[in-house]
C-alpha cells in the first residue's frame, strides 16, 4: 500500500513537472538558444550533432559540437543563412523568433508557377533526386485540406540520403477548384519526371504540416512513412472517377460539373499531360456529358 502511494506520488510529480516546464516554454518560446534550434534543423533532417561538421563544412569542428556554448561561438550570420538555405527554413525561425519554420509555396490557380519552381531546383541541384508526395485527407470534410510537399535529396550521411523539403499548400481537397489546380500541378511534376505519391492521413495531421510550423525532417526517412494509405496521385489527370473522388457537388452538382470543365480547360494549355497517357480527354469529356443530361 505505501509502496503504490509513493509510485503514485513521484508520477504526480513528474506530470507537474511536465507541466511546469510546458508553462515555462509557453510563456518564453526563445528558451532554445540558436544554437540548440540550429543542431535539432540537422538532427531532425538525420544528421547527428557530431556529423555536421562532415556533413556541412563551414569550417566548423568536432570541437566546436561539444556543447552549445562553443557552437554559439562559431555561429554568424553566413553559416546561420546557410544553414536556412540548405533546409528551405526561414530565417526568423532559426533565430527564435517565429514558430513558422518552413517556407510555404501557394500555387492555386497558378500551376505555371510551380513547373517554373521544378525546372528552377532542377537546375540548382541537378545531382540530387526530386519527387514529391500528395497527403489527402482520409475524412470527406469540405474543411479538409490536402498537401504536397516535395522531397529533394540535398546530400547524405553514410549511406542515408539527406532531404530538403518544400511545402506547396493552400488546397481544399473538396473544393473543385482547388482539386483541378492540384491535378495540374501534379500532371505537370510527372511531365518532368518528379514522380508525386500520394498518401492519405487525418486532415488535422496535413494541417499542422500545412502551417509549415512543424519542422520537416522525419529523421532522414523521408516523408512517406507518415501515410495510412497509399494511392496513385497522377490518376486524378487520367481518370475521371479518381479525380471526382470526394468532391464536393454542391447544388445540382456544380461542383463536379464545374470541375470537370476546368480540368478539360487545363487540359486544352497542355496542363494535365502527365507524359505517361495517350489521348485522355474524351474519358472527361465523357463524364462532363453525363451530368449535362441530367
Amino acid at each position: 500500500m505505501v509502496l503504490n502511494e509513493v509510485v503514485a506520488g513521484l508520477t504526480l510529480l513528474d506530470r507537474l513537472d511536465r507541466f511546469r516546464k510546458w508553462v515555462l516554454t509557453k510563456k518564453n518560446p526563445s528558451v532554445e538558444s540558436v544554437a540548440a534550434r540550429f543542431v535539432r534543423l540537422f538532427e531532425s533532417h538525420g544528421v547527428h550533432r557530431n556529423q555536421i561538421p562532415r556533413f556541412f563544412g563551414h569550417n566548423l569542428s568536432l570541437q566546436d559540437m561539444t556543447d552549445d556554448a562553443s557552437l554559439l561561438v562559431k555561429l554568424d550570420e553566413v553559416i546561420l543563412d546557410a544553414a536556412c538555405t540548405h533546409f528551405a527554413v526561414r530565417r526568423e525561425w532559426l533565430d527564435g523568433a517565429e514558430s513558422k519554420a518552413h517556407l510555404c509555396h501557394d500555387f492555386y490557380k497558378h500551376p505555371e508557377e510551380f513547373a517554373e519552381l521544378i525546372e528552377a531546383l532542377k537546375k540548382k541541384n541537378p545531382d540530387g533526386q526530386l519527387h514529391g508526395t500528395l497527403i489527402a485527407p482520409i475524412e470527406e470534410n469540405r474543411n479538409a485540406v490536402a498537401l504536397l510537399i516535395l522531397e529533394e535529396i540535398i546530400g547524405s550521411v553514410g549511406e542515408k540520403a539527406i532531404y530538403r523539403y518544400h511545402i506547396c499548400n493552400n488546397w481544399s481537397f473538396s473544393y473543385w477548384k482547388a482539386r483541378a489546380y492540384l491535378t495540374a500541378c501534379v500532371a505537370i511534376a510527372w511531365k518532368r519526371e518528379v514522380y508525386i505519391h500520394g498518401i492519405y492521413a487525418r486532415w488535422d495531421q496535413i494541417k499542422k504540416l500545412a502551417e509549415g510550423e512543424m519542422l520537416l525532417g522525419w529523421q532522414g526517412e523521408g516523408i512517406s512513412g507518415i501515410g495510412v494509405r497509399r494511392w496513385y496521385a497522377e490518376d486524378m489527370a487520367r481518370l475521371p472517377d479518381i479525380f471526382l473522388h470526394g468532391v464536393d457537388p454542391e447544388l445540382n452538382n456544380f461542383g463536379i460539373t464545374a470541375g470537370l470543365r476546368l480540368w478539360l480547360n487545363l487540359e486544352e494549355k497542355g496542363l494535365m499531360d502527365t507524359g505517361i497517357d495517350e489521348e485522355i480527354r474524351p474519358l472527361f469529356q465523357q463524364e462532363l456529358a453525363k451530368y449535362e443530361i441530367k
